[in-house]
């Protein structure tokens, strides 16, 4: 154990602190102000992550694919019927998805100067 540790957990101790608060993991990652215990992003819109979206921002989105494009991209489109090129790796297992069928997918903004696609890292039926 380093001098610095030792010193902690004898100044905990004086102060009559747990141990355990030294062995807590990060801090400071706590949900917005007033979200529920649990929380989760909301699902939100293509207009929205087009518009506002930054690269490599994490999303969540409802909808469904619609169409083919080439390779691994493919048209997704949310119930506002807007759409944007989605990439689902090929060294995933994409079984749940089915065409025009209704899934919630986590993915990955991908912006550039030209365009936004999103990168899919997980779907789910709904």
């Amino acid at each position: 154990m380093t001098n610095r540790r030792i010193t902690a957990i004898l100044l905990a101790a004086s102060l009559g602190l747990s141990t355990a608060a030294f062995a807590a993991g990060p801090s400071g990652f706590e949900a917005p102000a007033g979200a529920p215990q649990g929380f989760e992003p909301q699902a939100s819109t293509v207009a929205d992550v087009v518009k506002n979206a930054k690269d490599d921002q994490h999303v969540v989105l409802r909808g469904k694919f619609t169409k083919h494009i080439r390779g691994d991209k493919y048209e997704f489109v949310d119930a506002a019927g807007t759409a944007i090129t989605a990439e689902l790796d090929d060294d995933r297992d994409w079984s749940m998805i089915v065409k025009d069928q209704p899934v919630e997918i986590r993915a990955e903004v991908d912006r550039d100067w030209s365009s936004v696609e999103l990168d899919v890292k997980s779907a789910r039926k709904i």
